[in-house]
Parts: C-alpha cells; sequence; structure tokens
C-alpha cells in the first residue's frame, strides 16, 4: 500500500503502527512467557546471585559497577535486580520485561528504517522482520541474555539522537544538545554491554548514507570529511576504554581463548559471515552453542572469503546509484567485528545472539530494495505477498525454535541434534542432566564429551561431580586438579576441590586452594554461610559442618561466623572442637558476648562448669543476655550446688520466656533443692500443662509431690511419664515400690 494513499492523519497512523508491531512482536514471544529460569548462566546471573537478589540497593549497585565478571555490563544487571525486586523467584515477570525490551526496540528500528527509507509500510515490514526472526529467539527467551536487549535500545536510541544531530547541523540549527543526547546514550549502551563499541564506525556509516554527510565531489565520492573524524573521538575514546576493560575482564576471568590459532580465528571469522547471512535467509538448525572447529576446511574459507569479496566488490560499484548496499553491508561487518572471534571469547564459532544488531544490515538491504520496486499495482501486491508470506514464517518458525528453550536439558538436547559431532554441546548438556539429579546421564555425556575433547573443562568438572556422588571422592579430586590446570582461575572448580580435600580429611592441601578460590570470587565465604544456614535449619547438622568449616576459613575474623560455627559443633557433639573454635575467636575479639557465651556453652558441655560461669557473666557483662544464657548459667551453678544462684540465673531466663517448660523445669528443680516447695511444685505444674508430652516433666513433678506426701498423685504423674516413655531409666521400679508401699 502507498504511504501517500492512507485518509489517517500521518502522526496516528504512525502511533497505530507502533502499536501493532510491539502487540505483534509481544504475541510472537509469548510462548516462552510461562518458562522457567535456565540452569544455564541463569544461576550465577539471577537464582544464585544474592547481589542480584538484594535489588537495587546502593551495595548491590555499586557491586554492579566494580565487581569483577566475565565483562563489564552494569546497566543490565541493574535491570536484573529491578526485576528481582519486582517478581522474585517468578521467572515469568522476568520474560515479560525481556518481551518489552524487545518490544520497543522493534518500535525503534521501525522509526529508524523510517528514517532512512521515507517509507512506513517498507519500515514497518524492516522492523517486523528483525523483531520476528527465528535468531531472535535466543536474546529474547533467555533471560540472561537481557543484555543483548538492554544494550540494543541504548544503540538504535543513540542512532536515533545521532541522525537528529546531524539534521540540525545540517540546517544550521543548535545541534550540541543531540550531540550530547547521542554521546550519553551510547555510554549507556556500553554499561549495557560492551559489543556496542564498534558504534562509532556505524556512525560513519550513517554519514555515508543515509546522511550524505560524505564529500560529494562528484557521484562517487568516498573521503571522509576531517570534520566527521573529529566528531567521533569522544565516542572512540569510550570505546576504547571499554574495550580495554573488557578484554582485562574477560582474561582475568579465563574467558579468552588466546592459544587458539590466528589462522583459525581468521578462518572462522570469514565462514561466519556468511553462516549468519545463510541463517538469516534460512533460519534452520538453530542451536544454543556452535562448536569452534578449530580450522575450516580451505575449500570453506575460499568459498567465503570469494563470496564476501564480491558482495564488496558489487556494493563498492553500487556505492552511488544504490548507496543502501554498500551502508548495510558495512553495517553488518563493523557490528560483527567485536563477537567475530579475532579474540576468541568462549568456545562457539559463532551465535544466534551476536546477531542482534549486525543483522539489521541485512534489513536495510531489504527495505532499499524494497523501496525501488516499480511502482505498478501488481508488482506492489507481489512484493506485499511475499513480505507478509514471509513475516508469517517467521513468526511460525520462532514461535516453534522458544520451545526448544523450555528446559535446559531440551534445549542441549536439541543442540547436538543439530549440530553433530558437538564437545561443547555433550558437556553441557552432562552438566544441565547432572544438576537434575540425573547422574548416569550427565556421566554418560561427559564421558562423551571427552571422547571428542579430553581437556573439555566443563566435562571434567561435571564427572567430578559425578564420581563424588558415587562415593568416589579421590578420583573426583584428580579431575577437578585437571579443570584447574587448564582454567586456574576456575573459583568454582577450586571452590569444589576444597571441599572434596576437607571431606578426605585433607585439611592441609585444602586450604591453600581454597583461598586461591576465594581471592579469584571473594563472595565464596558468603555463600558457605548461607548454604551452612540451610543446612542447619533443615537439622542436617552434620553436613552444616563443612560449610561452617570453609566459612571459617576464608573469613577467620569474622566472630559471627566463628559464632555459628562453635554453635553448629556444641550441637554435633564436637564439644572440644567447640570450645577451641570459640577459644580462637574470642582471642581475636575479647569483647564479643556471643564468643563468651558459645565458650560457656562448650565448658558446660566439657563438664567444667566453674569455667563456663566465667565466660557466661562476661557474656551478661556486654550484653543483656538470652534465654540460652542464663539457663546455661543455671544449670552451671546447680552443678556446683550453688542452688540459689542457679534459681536467680533461672528467674531472669523465665522474664524473658515465662513459658518456656525447659526453663520452668530446671528452676523448678532448683528451687526444689533450696526446699521451696509449693514455689517448686507450681513451676513444674506450669512446666506439664504447656507441655504435656514431656516425660520428664511429669516425672519430676511426680518426685516433687511424692516428697510431700502426695504419694498417690505422684505414681499418676510417673504412670504418665513411662506411658510417655516406657524406657525411662529407674521409673519403672520407682513406682513398683511407691504403689507396694501405699498397698496399691
Amino acid at each position: 500500500m502507498p504511504d501517500n494513499v492512507s485518509p489517517v492523519r500521518p502522526a496516528l497512523r504512525t502511533a497505530l503502527l507502533c502499536a501493532l508491531l510491539f502487540a505483534g512482536t509481544v504475541l510472537v514471544f509469548s510462548r516462552a512467557s510461562n518458562f522457567d529460569f535456565l540452569d544455564y548462566d541463569d544461576p550465577s546471573y539471577l537464582t544464585d546471585n544474592p547481589q542480584v537478589q538484594a535489588g537495587p540497593t546502593w551495595e548491590s549497585v555499586v557491586w554492579a559497577f566494580t565487581a569483577p565478571n566475565d565483562y563489564w555490563h552494569p546497566l543490565s544487571w541493574l535491570s536484573h535486580m529491578v526485576d528481582w525486586r519486582l517478581y522474585g523467584r517468578d521467572a515469568s515477570g522476568h520474560h515479560l520485561t525481556s518481551l518489552g525490551w524487545h518490544g520497543l526496540n522493534a518500535v525503534l528500528v521501525f522509526f529508524l528504517l523510517r528514517r532512512f527509507t521515507g517509507a512506513s509500510w517498507v519500515s514497518l515490514f524492516g522492523a517486523a522482520l528483525f523483531a520476528w526472526h527465528p535468531l531472535r529467539v535466543e536474546s529474547v527467551v533467555w533471560i540472561t541474555e537481557r543484555k543483548d536487549l538492554v544494550s540494543g535500545c541504548f544503540f538504535l536510541l543513540t542512532l536515533l539522537a545521532y541522525t537528529s544531530y546531524a539534521d540540525r547541523r545540517r540546517t544550521g540549527r543548535p545541534a550540541a544538545g543531540w550531540y550530547g543526547l547521542a554521546l550519553l546514550l551510547f555510554a549507556a549502551g556500553l554499561m549495557s554491554k560492551p559489543m556496542l563499541v564498534s558504534l562509532p564506525l556505524v556512525l560513519l556509516v550513517l554519514d555515508f548514507w543515509p546522511l550524505g554527510r560524505m564529500a560529494a565531489e562528484g557521484a562517487a565520492g568516498w573521503r571522509p570529511l576531517p570534520g566527521l573524524l573529529w566528531e567521533k573521538i569522544p565516542f572512540l575514546a569510550l570505546s576504547l576504554v571499554v574495550a580495554v576493560i573488557t578484554v582485562l575482564m574477560q582474561n582475568q576471568a579465563g574467558a579468552l581463548v588466546l592459544n587458539l590459532p590466528l589462522g583459525a580465528r581468521l578462518g572462522n571469522a570469514v565462514v561466519s559471515v556468511l553462516r549468519y547471512m545463510g541463517k538469516f535467509i534460512w533460519p534452520s538448525d538453530l542451536a544454543v552453542c556452535y562448536p569452534h572447529p578449530g580450522y575450516w576446511p580451505a575449500w570453506a574459507v575460499t568459498g567465503s572469503a570469494l563470496g564476501m569479496a564480491a558482495v564488496s566488490w558489487l556494493a563498492w560499484r553500487q556505492r552511488a546509484r544504490r548507496p543502501w548496499l554498500l551502508a548495510g553491508w558495512l553495517w553488518l561487518l563493523v557490528t560483527l567485528l567485536p563477537v567475530i572471534g579475532l579474540l576468541q571469547a568462549g568456545f562457539q564459532a559463532m551465535a544466534d545472539r551476536y546477531s542482534y544488531l549486525p543483522l539489521i544490515g541485512v534489513v536495510i538491504w531489504l527495505a532499499g530494495a524494497a523501496r525501488e520496486l516499480p511502482s505498478r499495482r501488481a508488482v506492489r501486491a507481489a512484493g506485499t505477498f511475499l513480505a507478509v508470506t514471509a513475516l508469517a514464517a517467521c513468526a511460525g518458525r520462532t514461535w516453534s525454535q522458544q520451545a526448544y528453550w523450555r528446559d535446559t536439558p531440551g534445549l542441549f538436547a536439541h543442540a547436538l541434534e543439530v549440530t553433530g559431532p558437538n564437545p561443547v554441546g555433550e558437556a553441557l548438556f552432562a552438566y544441565a542432566s547432572f544438576s537434575r539429579g540425573d547422574v548416569a546421564t550427565g556421566e554418560q555425556h561427559a564421558l562423551r564429551s571427552l571422547e571428542f575433547d579430553p581437556n573439555n573443562a566443563s566435562a571434567l568438572y561435571t564427572l567430578a561431580g559425578v564420581r563424588e556422588v558415587q562415593g568416589r571422592p579421590v578420583e573426583s579430586a584428580a579431575l577437578l586438579r585437571r579443570v584447574l590446570g587448564l582454567q586456574p582461575r576456575n573459583s568454582q572448580a577450586g571452590y569444589q576441590l576444597a571441599l572434596v580435600l576437607l571431606r578426605l580429611g585433607r585439611r592441609d592441601e585444602a586450604l591453600p586452594v581454597l583461598h586461591s578460590a576465594a581471592q579469584i570470587r571473594p563472595v565464596l565465604a558468603e555463600e558457605n554461610l548461607r548454604m551452612a544456614y540451610r543446612l542447619r535449619q533443615k537439622g542436617w547438622t552434620a553436613d552444616a559442618l563443612v560449610f561452617w568449616d570453609i566459612a571459617t576459613l576464608l573469613a577467620p575474623d569474622r566472630a559471627e561466623i566463628a559464632v555459628e560455627y562453635g554453635l553448629a559443633l556444641l550441637e554435633s557433639g564436637k564439644v572440644e572442637a567447640a570450645r577451641d573454635a570459640f577459644r580462637a575467636a574470642v582471642s581475636r575479639d575479647p569483647s564479643n558476648f556471643r564468643l563468651h557465651a558459645g565458650i560457656g556453652f562448650a565448658l558446660l558441655a566439657h563438664g567444667q562448669p566453674e569455667a563456663a560461669v566465667q565466660h557466661l557473666q562476661a557474656s551478661l557483662a556486654g550484653a543483656p543476655g538470652t534465654v540460652e544464657v542464663f539457663a546455661a548459667l543455671g544449670r552451671a551453678e546447680s552443678q556446683m550446688g550453688r542452688f540459689d544462684a542457679a534459681a536467680a540465673a533461672f528467674e531472669r531466663g523465665l522474664a524473658l520466656a515465662p513459658e518456656d517448660p525447659v526453663l520452668l523445669r530446671a528452676s523448678a528443680e532448683a528451687l526444689a533443692r533450696l526446699r521451696r516447695f509449693p514455689e517448686a511444685l507450681a513451676r513444674y505444674q506450669r512446666a506439664v500443662a504447656i507441655d504435656p508430652a514431656d516425660a520428664s516433666g511429669h516425672a519430676g513433678l511426680g518426685y516433687l509431690l511424692y516428697f510431700n506426701g502426695r504419694r498417690q498423685e505422684a505414681i499418676a504423674e510417673w504412670r504418665t511419664a513411662l506411658q510417655l516413655d516406657p524406657r525411662f531409666p529407674g521409673l519403672r521400679d520407682k513406682i513398683d515400690r511407691a504403689a507396694a508401699a501405699e498397698g496399691n
């Protein structure tokens, strides 16, 4: 439909087209809205990331800008933090946010193409093709890849601001504000994903077409004006800074595979350009991981190089008549440059997500070609039919492609189906299966990955986990050492190795490994604390001790860790170890009342009530005290026969917890020793009324009643205690003797 036949006012028509495009984009990707998080990167980014789960607090914002990661993308982190504050672990909300970002990007592409071509319907087709193409699935459906969407939004906004700046410069109007806005938006884009470092070159492409800012002395002129280059210096400076930061961070994280030969990287770069174009034209066999072949066959590299040369020659020859050909081709090459693998980061030969912005260059070709179609009605009708058919095919293929992202094992199983021999895919499938508890499948695919590549660190790591689960910790440790030999900065492998060594009792070996891992990843201490708390809450104190042990080693100066560690040791019956742990900690922090209380608990359990009293009183001198401290102090005083002091301690405890049956019973026993029988009897009766299932309470009440001459009532209480606990020591004989004495 020609643009000049619509009766609708232009502004309203634009709003309707944008609404239609946004809604259509959200609808096409709505299948994924109910998918859960994946086990692939989502844990480290979201589900196991305490900084993200804290929401946009001051501490988490500082972490987003300063913490070591694979690369710098603080604004993407902030996007996830806001989502977690809004939705928590409900993955649907996170997916809906991603759909909103992508829908917005579709609208921005529409505005950009319309600025390039001046044609609304052609631009609508191009924007829909960009948004609905199956290659977008990875960026949109994978929550971790939110950075593609956020950075893409700022990329497109930067270009729109820059075109406004260029238009105002051409007409002599003030333009500095638009220039500053473009620079600010570019900085935001770089803080979302550093892939945008090549954007200054894209601005030069736009200067050629559609802005026409290149020297035009002659129709085919291609001499950059010096002023255009000076304009780009601030943009280039930002790119340079972020590029250096990214290389340093990826090198520190071990993500740069610099040992891959330059020839292999160049060959893969040449082949990948045409592979991306091929996937755009015929989007079949899309996968989450395309294995790097090392060296491509000579015929593939040569053929791809010739293909690129042919496209370049054609675009150059047509630069005057059809400048959009050269502009689209340069857009594709320039935006692919940071991810084409010349600096190989990761394992992949290519990735669908890397095409999010580059393939807009191909869309520019299609939009430019559509503008040149003859205006005859038949041609336009045929073009419209082809456009609608292409969009319908893309939408259908995108809908079906989303199904593979429903869960992690299915995602990697599909990758293995469509990519052939794939050691990386096998390793990822192994890890996903093992993480879900399928040990046999995890072992099978880890071993298969190692058949292809004996040095696949991911497969070795998964196999180490399998061996530990199978009760073969020595083999697990050996495999983890191989992982660290390949990836010395793999903190997770170092942490797991230390954990295995601790379980083997090889603490001296574990300690340096653990400290090395903690230096690489300082949050390990916090992770161990959380794990220890969870296990202890479930009653698995013995398992929790391993994590308390690690947390204590990683943060020896943190008194709260020492306290909890000592308490866990006490609960496990390791009284001497608990006492030693408390004493070592209190030597570093002698004023810490909780540590003194812990030492008191340990000494009391170790049969040293006099020493226990000293530490318990030191604890009370530094703080008001807790029920547990007063109860322990009362028991210690009772063991030393100081029943007045014991009764006073129990009384202070009851002031804090008047309905505590154990404390009531202990208080009653101390009062009975002082021959304050009415008070003792009242305490026992309250204890039994609060906890009628406590056999000790009924037995104690029976003894007190018996000594006060109320023998029938005493026998009844003893019988109740025996019903509750048939093996209560000595109680059956006591009942028999008392009954005989009473003639019953």
